[in-house]
């Protein structure tokens, strides 16, 4: 063997132990993958318009708070749904808590209005797999009802659900992310496959100026954010996330849609609008 490959035989054992070292250091366990992405998350408050065929019937937030120890995801929706009697008013209000590795404790969940009312509670016991989840449900004028739930594996609420996946740095077209969904309103745990469509930009709104004309607030800045398409057997018919699994824009299947915006634009001008149409329904005084 001569000196020149006795040369490369050494570089190339040589660069094979680095690649080895690299793929043993970079390689990572479901539960490191989840931690690592846990401390990704980031905290923020996005709001957003509800709609039904073009036409503004409420507004929502979500929010999501973290510590050193815990991640707090908390929805609110306020919206005058119509229905084939007329119209409900309702408000629905849910606080998760997660660890920072994005292991789900418990949620509290309060809806309001027209609509059946009920006060919520979801603790997830135990270590291990399977889980225990109990849920226990008070409605008023009853008696609380507890059921309880065996959960393998991880569980999200539906706004938490895409952070992983995203998070992950796996959001390449085709990827797909096995988990369960805890569905607050349907109070039923369902195992889903969500997997990454594909992307497009959107243009969101981000802040909002009062036009005295109409007295109402029109977009003043306008962002480019790219979204990723997540399908599977989710409550959203259509569910569009940024590169943090946050909602961006979603859709259901009774036409109800959601769609990114300042907080002016979604919770202002339907408080000044709503405030409009009862004033208009107040019988006037005749002056005698």
């Amino acid at each position: 063997m001569t000196r020149r490959s006795i040369t490369l035989a050494i570089l190339g054992f040589w660069l094979s132990g680095l690649a080895l070292l690299y793929k043993r250091s970079t390689a990572q366990t479901p539960e490191q993958t989840l931690v690592a992405a846990g401390m990704r998350v980031s905290p923020e408050t996005y709001y957003y318009r509800v709609e039904k065929d073009g036409v503004q019937i409420g507004a929502a937030s979500s929010a999501i708070d973290t510590t050193t120890t815990q991640l707090t995801a908390t929805d609110f929706i306020r919206a005058v749904v119509p229905s084939s009697r007329g119209t409900s008013r309702m408000q629905a209000r849910s606080e998760a808590h997660f660890s920072r590795a994005l292991n789900f404790r418990d949620v509290i969940v309060k809806v309001q209005g027209d609509v059946p009312q009920f006060l919520l509670r979801g603790v997830l016991q135990g270590e291990g797999n399977p889980r225990t989840f109990q849920v226990t449900t008070e409605t008023p004028r009853r008696h609380a009802t507890t059921h309880e739930y065996d959960v393998a594996g991880l569980m999200f609420v539906p706004s938490v659900a895409p952070l992983p996946m995203m998070l992950a740095k796996t959001r390449k077209l085709g990827v797909a992310f096995s988990t369960s969904i805890f569905d607050p309103m349907s109070r039923t745990i369902r195992s889903v496959n969500l997997k990454v469509e594909r992307d497009s930009l959107f243009s969101v709104t981000d802040s909002a100026a009062l036009d005295s004309s109409t007295a109402r607030w029109v977009k003043a800045h306008t962002d480019t954010v790219r979204g990723w398409l997540i399908s599977g057997n989710v409550p959203l018919t259509r569910l569009w996330v940024d590169e943090s699994g946050r909602m961006i824009a979603a859709s259901e299947p009774g036409g109800i849609s959601f769609s990114r915006t300042a907080f002016e634009m979604a919770f202002e001008n339907w408080r000044l609008e709503t405030t409009a149409v009862d004033s208009s329904k107040k019988p006037r005084r005749t002056r005698r």
